[in-house]
């Protein structure tokens, strides 16, 4: 069967495991037209397509012309191009990947929507930090912040952006300048070397006039109007024109959340919060003090009103953090989000909530620090840290001698007493059944028993007590090495008591 590269989406369409897009989610999951599954094989022949790109993936053909295209651990937007010697041959076809998990469109959306929903007021209700080798200041890079970073800024610092600007509006910073004018005879002030020369340099203003030693002498002539400096108070000061671009920058960052496809997960009180903070930031930027400041030339930084006065102080501290839009934190978090890279948000979300967990646990407030790199990404080494209980590692690398083979990431690790003691690994795909069902010989049933044997692997690698899947499920299995299966898994005392060996642990959103 032969297609050419301009129907392949509608080849694809003729397959096994493929599901239509409902019309009321069209709007939704545009610019996908179709949904695929993950862990499917669908097989296209395409005369004269030499490869296709699947995403940032270059296929070549099994056979001649003959390609098989699967998703692995990939799920959500993905586009697909058909190439030859290297270049396009017709733009992209977009498909939609959804998990087994959730084989309709619908549930799809309904589970991506609960994760969306608890990501967002997670992430926005923990306070963190910045740090690491490449945290060299905020003036590094002044990029623009993406849409995620810029939610979670107004919801979080929305009073302290408003009580900082009341102050500077009621107080606002002033200095004297000169604003030289021609004032009447009678009305000057001053005559130093400047004044002189410009009645000399200025004969046209000069009248006729006598009685008085000015007039004699300039030999009958006195000045009707004199150049003066006139002292005069001003606003517009670097401080205050740095304060009126910040609020602009805040201003545009709002007024682009609407159009963000994901604004309708944001839950309504925060897209309240927005709405305050831009409708307050319009006002200040209308009246006085703001309203009569000119552009920001240079960044006044070093400004002893920013670095001290009540107000500016606040505001710049606030511009500090706003230039941490550009952590890779939440760029990566808004690319996982604008194509629906479920596993990937899943992972994110799982670290917010097993902090929030964590704390539940064992009754103590956890302090959590990030440290990021430009080079890669989402692959922040995060610490959630408990005090004396332990801490909760996010992405962090073990190499030997730790592992005696190859190096090893997990994606959460839990130490305590400076030891590494637990595993945890965000699996998207696990389901207990399909674990347990040994007879079950599907692909999908592999992939999900195969994430259990990896659980194995960073056990004895690691030389740990205990690793564990979280999946989005519904029951917990774990199987100690003393007492077999056991059912009473927790991650209280999966971290806390003396649990040994592999399971999973359900978690899911909403």
């Amino acid at each position: 069967m032969e297609v050419s590269p301009y129907d392949l989406l509608e080849k694809l369409k003729g397959q096994e495991h493929v599901v239509a897009i409902p019309p009321h989610l069209q709007p939704t999951l545009a610019p996908a037209q179709i949904c695929l599954q993950e862990w499917q094989d669908y097989w296209v022949t395409c005369s004269g397509v030499e490869q296709i790109r699947v995403g940032t993936d270059v296929l070549d053909p099994v056979c001649a012309e003959v390609f098989r295209l699967r998703f692995e651990n990939r799920l959500g937007l993905t586009a697909i191009q058909p190439l030859a010697s290297g270049r396009p041959m017709t733009p992209p076809c977009y498909v939609e990947v959804i998990s087994a998990k959730f084989p309709t469109p619908a549930a799809h959306m309904v589970f991506y929507r609960a994760l969306l929903d608890d990501l967002f007021a997670r992430a926005v209700r923990l306070p963190f930090t910045f740090g690491g080798p490449t945290a060299r200041g905020v003036v590094e890079a002044l990029r623009p912040p993406t849409p995620l970073f810029t939610l979670y800024f107004l919801d979080h610092f929305a009073a302290d952006l408003a009580t900082a600007l009341a102050i500077v509006q009621s107080a606002p910073h002033r200095k004297l300048h000169d604003a030289p004018d021609l004032v009447p005879l009678a009305e000057v002030t001053e005559a130093d070397a400047d004044v002189l020369l410009s009645i000399v340099r200025s004969p046209e203003r000069l009248a006729h006039a006598r009685g008085f030693a000015l007039a004699e002498r300039l030999h009958g002539y006195a000045p009707v109007h004199v150049w003066q400096r006139c002292p005069e108070e001003t606003v517009d000061t670097p401080e205050n024109r740095f304060v009126r671009d910040f609020l602009c920058q805040l201003l545009t960052a709002a007024e682009g959340l609407p159009a963000q496809r994901w604004w309708s997960n944001v839950p309504p009180a925060r897209q309240a919060t927005v709405r305050e903070v831009a409708a307050l930031l319009r006002q200040a930027l209308v009246e006085p003090p703001l309203a009569v400041v000119g552009p920001l030339l240079w960044l006044p930084l070093n400004s002893q009103v920013l670095l001290r006065r009540d107000g500016y102080r606040e505001l710049l501290t606030l511009w500090q953090r706003f230039q941490q839009a550009r952590r890779p934190l939440f760029a990566a978090l808004q690319q996982a989000i604008e194509v629906r890279d479920i596993a990937t948000l899943y992972e994110v979300w799982a670290f917010f909530r097993l902090v929030d967990e964590i704390k539940q646990a064992i009754q103590e407030e956890p302090v959590l620090h990030l440290t990021t790199t430009d080079e890669y990404g989402l692959e922040w080494g995060a610490e959630a840290r408990f005090g004396r209980p332990g801490c909760l590692l996010y992405n962090h690398t073990y190499q030997r001698p730790k592992t005696y083979s190859l190096p090893l990431r997990p994606d959460f690790a839990w130490v305590r007493d400076g030891r590494l003691e637990v595993v945890l690994d965000a699996k998207f795909r696990l389901e207990r059944e399909v674990l347990e069902a040994e007879d079950d010989k599907t692909p999908a049933a592999t992939a999900k028993r195969t994430d259990l044997y990896k659980m194995h692997t960073y056990r004895d690698a690691l030389d740990i007590r205990a690793a564990v899947a979280i999946y989005p499920g519904d029951q917990a299995l774990f199987y100690d090495v003393t007492r077999r299966p056991r059912e009473d898994l927790t991650l209280a005392n999966v971290l806390t008591s003396d649990f040994s060996g592999v399971g999973a642990l359900p978690l899911k959103p909403g």
